[in-house]
């Protein structure tokens, strides 16, 4: 009974997250992830990041996570998130790595969020 459970549980989880992949992909195709400067300072790595929406609606929230290197070694990671990026209008923040210092960075959009009203 349990190996069944676990098994429709697995099934059920696996098109969940099928689904999710694929709304995900559809409100990211038109937004537009953009790279600003990075530099460093006594805390750590901070790099501009902006996100354009070029779909007709508000997105109540896009999460951008970056992967920081040294001269090609990886050195950390981190995130942030932007909210309610209208129609036609650009997102902005920074992400900050605590700790390391890092000359680059490649960031993607990981997640995306509806309006809460």
């Amino acid at each position: 009974m349990y190996a069944t459970g676990m098994r429709a549980f697995h099934r059920l989880a696996v098109g969940a997250l099928a689904l999710l992949a694929g709304s995900a992909a559809a409100a990211d195709s038109g937004l537009k992830l953009e790279q600003g400067d990075i530099f460093t300072n006594d805390v750590g790595t901070v790099m501009g990041v902006s996100v354009v929406n070029n779909t007709s609606a508000t997105v109540g929230s896009v999460a951008v996570s970056c992967a920081f290197t040294l001269k090609g070694e990886p050195v950390g990671s981190a995130s942030t998130t932007l909210y309610n990026i209208v129609a036609g209008a650009k997102g902005q923040d920074q992400v900050h790595l605590l700790g390391p210092k890092a000359d680059a960075a490649t960031c993607s959009i990981t997640s995306t969020g509806a309006p809460l009203n």
